[in-house]
């Protein structure tokens, strides 16, 4: 009888412990989102027309759900280690969980990872400095991500930067 009693207490007591300790483990050394995104999937992104220039224009994609996405960048210079504004113009007032990912595409130049504003009328804006490169001539994607519950769909602008 006093075997099982010590057998009982030590269970009652190590098993709540080892449980503990894993998940304070797992809560440090598991990164939950991007685990939750390779459920998601690749992202699907639709690329703009090769003829539009965010330098002169903005450019519109209409993406897979069939909203239709404008991209202008201010100043139109598309300056290096300067606050730039990216303003986004949508047929639908009401897009959520809004994200913009730029990243250089010819060199690692960071990966930008920014929360779009919801001005309210379909208008958005997020504010963004890029890093300058003494090579020049970078090649950049502007990807504007839009989450889905089970996929992440979206438009890729692309331009380009000098010294």
């Amino acid at each position: 009888m006093s075997s099982q009693k010590n057998q009982n207490t030590i269970t009652n007591t190590i098993l709540p412990i080892v449980i503990i300790i894993v998940i304070v483990i797992g809560y440090f050394f598991i990164d939950f989102n991007t685990l939750y995104q390779s459920f998601k999937g690749k992202a699907a992104f639709i690329t703009q027309e090769k003829s539009c220039d965010l330098h002169q224009t903005s450019c519109e994609i209409t993406i897979q759900d069939g909203t239709k996405l404008e991209l202008e960048v201010t100043p139109k210079t598309i300056p290096l280690m300067e606050k730039m504004r990216f303003s986004i113009k949508s047929d639908n007032p009401n897009l959520e969980n809004l994200h913009l990912n730029i990243y250089a595409t010819n060199m690692f130049m960071g990966d930008f990872n920014l929360p779009i504003k919801n001005l309210g009328d379909g208008n958005y804006e997020v504010f963004v400095t890029l890093p300058t490169c003494p090579v020049g001539n970078m090649q950049w994607n502007a990807d504007i991500r839009v989450e889905k519950l089970n996929k992440t769909i979206g438009a890729r602008f692309q331009f380009q930067t000098d010294i």
